[in-house]
């Protein structure tokens, strides 16, 4: 094995596991292109991520609105026009289910699975390419496949209990920010009952790191009136 084929694997690894103090804030533009059933949705958002885990996700189209969370899954949404907030609470909201956050900490090993109960729970290689699989903690969850190209996660397979494939990912374009490394195309299919399906195309640009944008320090005033809002697209 040559002596470039030592080194880049343990550079990906330096770069990508870099601490959480490597880069105190990240932020990116993100379009969500989502096909159901024929029809197609696209949502555009500026993502804001700080390494303590608070989130704030400012959704441009098709209506501006504020998402505020943090690890713990609090989310508050609010409507600048209307001035109304809505409060939840939902593991499935935690900050931890954004992809730039769990590059920007260094979490790609695992994808963030390991804050959801997931265990590595065999590792083997195959043409070149290193496959783990996670098994969660809750039985009703389904299994994880994570397969890698030079030690970055290239594709994902999601198995119910009963053995059926629930959906695929794939991670593609990889580009280095500051000390950490982000895909910048990520395709998720999404398999459900009777032939249904749906695809979704995210697309990251305009990375920028440890910047001055007043978006990361947003606060819901504290006289927002509070309402039920319509969640946003994920």
């Amino acid at each position: 094995m040559k002596l470039k084929q030592l080194i880049i694997p343990f550079l990906l690894l330096a770069a990508t596991a870099a601490p959480a103090g490597a880069q105190r804030r990240v932020s990116a533009d993100v379009e969500v292109k989502t096909v159901i059933g024929g029809k197609r949705t696209t949502v555009t958002k500026s993502v804001y991520c700080t390494n303590n885990g608070r989130l704030v996700t400012l959704f441009r189209t098709p209506m501006t609105y504020y998402a505020v969370s943090n690890t713990k899954g609090e989310l508050k949404i609010y409507n600048p026009e209307t001035r109304e907030v809505m409060s939840e609470r939902d593991e499935a909201m935690s900050s931890y289910t954004e992809l730039l956050y769990i590059f920007m900490t260094g979490h790609i090993d695992d994808l963030g699975l390991g804050y959801f109960g997931y265990k590595s729970s065999a590792t083997g290689r195959e043409d070149g390419y290193i496959k783990k699989t996670f098994k969660p903690s809750d039985v009703n969850l389904p299994q994880v496949e994570i397969v890698y190209e030079d030690y970055l996660p290239i594709y994902c397979a999601y198995t119910s209990p009963e053995g059926r494939l629930l959906g695929k990912k794939y991670l593609s374009d990889y580009k280095t920010y500051g000390r950490f490394i982000l895909p910048q195309r990520i395709t998720d299919i999404n398999y459900g009952k009777d032939r249904d399906s749906s695809v979704v195309r995210t697309i990251y640009s305009s990375v920028r790191v440890d910047v001055d944008d007043p978006n990361f320090d947003f606060q819901i005033p504290a006289d927002a009136k509070p309402a039920k809002l319509e969640a946003p697209a994920k």
